[in-house]
């Protein structure tokens, strides 16, 4: 009896032993995934684009604002941008706004290309603009993805020669149109285009976990300076790793970056690297600039609510339409 007992003990530890291995080994095996999954997909490296001639975009962008004019959830400053001279133009501009941030930011900037003779358009990312502003954190690379092919179809028809100009997070989406929209956007401006933070901001070996972890939305979601979503901000990375290779993009002809002086909330050497790496990629010619020491511009380069922009917008607009148009 005495043999039998020890064989039971025995055998339950063997088990308590399989079962901290088991654990330990599914704990390695998910360390692994997620510092090492380069988080890229076929899926995310496409652009669904269908062009318009200059009635159809119209028709079609005014179906979506009144879309979103019936939806009580969207604030009512917060609807996409329309602004046409009444045809197509030989020039037209689409404008992208960042994370967490919604059209109305980018009004003044839209008028300001208007008024130089372009017809804009500012469409409203999904999940964005929202009552409940921490909603923008639900948005995913895949949503991203559909919504920039189908504003690239919006804005096809608006002018012979296409641009897009993207703030922040709207650089990355910027940067991904023209790798993949097909030679439609002969023309790019960065904004302080955000690849990923700052180093100060967010170490660099935490990137693969952002990605991976809050990208897939497997934690609960936080809010940096309670405004930006990580998952959020982790699925805008995500795009930037999905990024061509070779970074070329066709027809393209002129890329310009601009960053803000004391912008340190991203990764400047990323943002220099990646816009002159496409640039030259392209055969495009490339200009970069940082904003005047003394406007002491930070991240916020276009909303006029902010202190700085709404002091020297005539500077800075101005300065967005020059490097655009080298």
């Amino acid at each position: 009896m005495k043999g039998v007992k020890m064989s039971v003990a025995l055998s339950s530890k063997k088990i308590i032993l399989i079962v901290i291995c088991v654990i330990l080994a599914l704990i390695a095996g998910f360390a692994a995934w997620a510092f090492l999954w380069p988080s890229r997909s076929a899926d995310l490296q496409k652009a669904d684009i269908q062009r318009r001639d200059y009635n159809q975009s119209v028709a079609d962008i005014q179906k979506i604002i009144a879309d979103d004019t019936a939806n009580n959830e969207v604030r009512p400053d917060c609807r996409p941008i329309l602004k046409t001279h009444g045809k197509k133009t030989a020039r037209a501009v689409m404008i992208l706004h960042g994370v967490s941030a919604e059209p109305s930011g980018m009004v003044e900037l839209a008028d300001w290309f208007y008024q130089a003779g372009y017809n804009v358009y500012v469409p409203r990312v999904p999940h964005h603009g929202m009552k409940d502003n921490k909603l923008h954190g639900q948005v995913r690379a895949s949503e991203l993805v559909k919504f920039m092919g189908d504003s690239a179809g919006l804005v096809s028809g608006l002018g012979d020669d296409l641009g897009v100009i993207g703030h922040s997070g709207g650089g990355t989406l910027a940067t991904w149109l023209a790798q993949y929209g097909d030679g439609l956007f002969s023309r790019v401006l960065l904004l302080s285009p955000y690849y990923e933070p700052d180093a100060s901001k967010a170490p660099k070996w935490q990137m693969a976990l952002l990605r991976n972890v809050y990208g897939n939305h497997l934690l609960p979601d936080q809010f940096f300076d309670g405004n930006l979503s990580y998952r959020a901000l982790a699925n805008y990375v995500i795009i930037k790793q999905n990024y061509r290779n070779d970074l070329k993009a066709e027809g393209l002809k002129h890329l310009g970056l601009i960053i803000g002086s004391d912008d340190d909330l991203i990764d400047k050497t990323m943002a220099l690297n990646i816009a002159e790496g496409m640039a030259k990629a392209s055969g495009a010619e490339f200009t970069y600039e940082t904003t005047p020491a003394y406007i002491g511009a930070g991240h916020e380069l276009i909303s006029p609510e902010d202190k700085v922009v709404k002091k020297y917008k005539k500077e800075l607009y101005g300065m967005y339409l020059r490097v655009y148009e080298k």
